[in-house]
């Protein structure tokens, strides 16, 4: 099979690779569609400790399943077509008993410990299949936007924490593909308003033509009063920091009034993570500060009943679509900031 080969950084291969075959309690998918994440570009130009050369990478996947290992019994069919959970737990820490895999200690992941969807079919290893990772699409969504799924799941989880309502104040920082994930579910949540920031004009244009919200442009600084002025003075319910800039976080806790619920959804650096703040407003407004990693298999299945909504823009998401043989290409628009999200045509 024709597989997208990692053997280090900005260096990956278009080479034929064996196919693989499915063992007890293994599926193979033929990959249909597999969507380009900030974490692969990552590992394109730095790499992962968990991504070993030569290696396929690829999680945000969407396939059919091709081969059946025996005894498996997942509730799908040959022929079916399905989304994949990235995250396989141990199955016996305490996480995995109450079914937070993505908490596992020893986690290990589809497209980073296995091989993943860059590639014209991928196999699911045992524990994942029995854990609930193949996930059926119903036919009614395209497989273009069931590509979508993967990310979507994730910010599903983080808008758990935050517990968005009707009329609530919602402010965004960042305006990439998960920026614009968070303002379309904070926005179908009845908050208002919603406001996104960025640096880049091109991606605060998306925010505006798909009908999400407010954009405040950050580029030149003075952020907290640029964001303010453009809010009437009011401060937030909702604050997403949905990039790697430490600036925001900080930012983030000045904009946000009594009550407030704040998602430092993004990881920053780690070598510049430690933020200085003061405590006692924390405690005497009564803020709650959460984090959010991956997500977990119910926040997969409330994606796929999203991304089956006709009245949200997701469709126009997708901006950018390359065949396998161009993913190098890919990578270059990513990296240039361009458009929303790359999706792969695999199969």
């Amino acid at each position: 099979m024709k597989a997208a080969v990692y053997y280090g950084p900005r260096e990956v291969r278009i080479e034929t690779v064996p196919k693989p075959s499915a063992g007890p309690g293994e599926v193979v998918l033929r990959v249909l569609r597999c969507s380009v994440c900030g974490t692969d570009k990552r590992i394109f130009t730095h790499g992962q400790k968990n991504v070993i050369p030569p290696a396929i990478t690829g999680h945000e996947i969407v396939g059919t399943v091709h081969e059946i290992g025996p005894g498996v019994d997942a509730g799908i069919a040959v022929n079916q077509n399905v989304v994949v959970a990235t995250v396989v737990g141990c199955g016996k820490c305490i996480y995995c008993k109450r079914k937070q895999y993505n908490l596992c200690d020893s986690f290990t992941a589809i497209g980073y410990d296995y091989a993943g969807g860059f590639a014209e079919y991928v196999k699911i290893p045992a524990a994942a299949v029995a854990q609930g990772n193949v996930i059926p699409i119903p036919d009614s969504i395209p497989v273009e936007r069931a590509a979508l799924v993967e990310p979507l799941s994730c910010c599903l989880n983080g808008e758990e924490y935050v517990a968005a309502q009707p009329g609530d104040r919602a402010l965004i920082f960042g305006a990439g593909p998960i920026g614009l994930m968070h303002a379309t579910i904070l926005k179908s949540r009845g908050c208002d308003p919603v406001i996104v920031t960025d640096i880049s004009e091109e991606r605060l244009a998306y925010v505006r033509e798909f009908g999400l919200g407010q954009t405040v442009n950050t580029a030149s600084g003075n952020a907290v009063e640029k964001i303010l002025e453009a809010a009437g003075g009011e401060k937030f319910d909702v604050a997403v920091t949905a990039n790697s800039v430490k600036a925001t976080q900080v930012d983030a806790l000045k904009l946000v009034r009594k009550k407030a619920r704040i998602s430092f959804f993004a990881g920053v650096p780690k070598d510049n993570s430690i933020l200085d703040f003061d405590s006692n407003f924390i405690h005497y407004n009564e803020i709650s500060l959460f984090g959010c990693f991956a997500s977990n298999l119910q926040h997969y299945h409330q994606a796929l009943k999203m991304v089956a909504r006709e009245d949200l823009p997701w469709d126009r998401f997708l901006t950018h679509r390359f065949k396998l043989d161009d993913m190098v290409k890919a990578y270059a628009v990513i990296e240039a900031g361009q458009g929303i999200k790359t999706v792969i045509e695999c199969g």
